[in-house]
């Protein structure tokens, strides 16, 4: 799991800096520095021996993976261009999904206990 989320990670860290290239958005570049730079961090905090600080790596992550879903979609639905909010959108979405089965599979149940 903190695999895909540094690979991720590293998705919108250098899709930060492509948009930044192509476009000469500044914005781009210091949000994908920004989000990229925290989840890396997530995901580093998911490498960790300790289950508290993994636990809150995913749910840092999950959080995160939510906000850029949100505005890739949003700017996928407001410009209904797919290169690269819808892409990122869909990809986002993948790893949010991905996040959450982890999580519950994980997780014991409460008829375990």
């Amino acid at each position: 799991m903190p695999y895909l989320v540094s690979l991720y990670a590293l998705l919108i860290l250098v899709g930060g800096i492509i948009g930044h290239a192509k476009a000469g958005s500044t914005a781009s570049l210091v949000m994908g520095i920004f989000f990229g730079a925290l989840l890396l961090i997530a995901a580093g905090c998911m490498f960790a021996k300790r289950p508290l600080v993994r636990q809150r790596g995913v749910y840092f992550a999950l959080a995160l993976t939510v906000i850029l879903d949100a505005f890739f979609s949003y700017r996928y639905l407001s410009t209904m261009k797919f290169m690269p909010s819808g892409m990122l959108a869909v990809v986002s979405l993948g790893v949010m999904f991905y996040l959450v089965y982890k999580m519950r599979r994980s997780t014991p149940s409460a008829s375990k206990k």
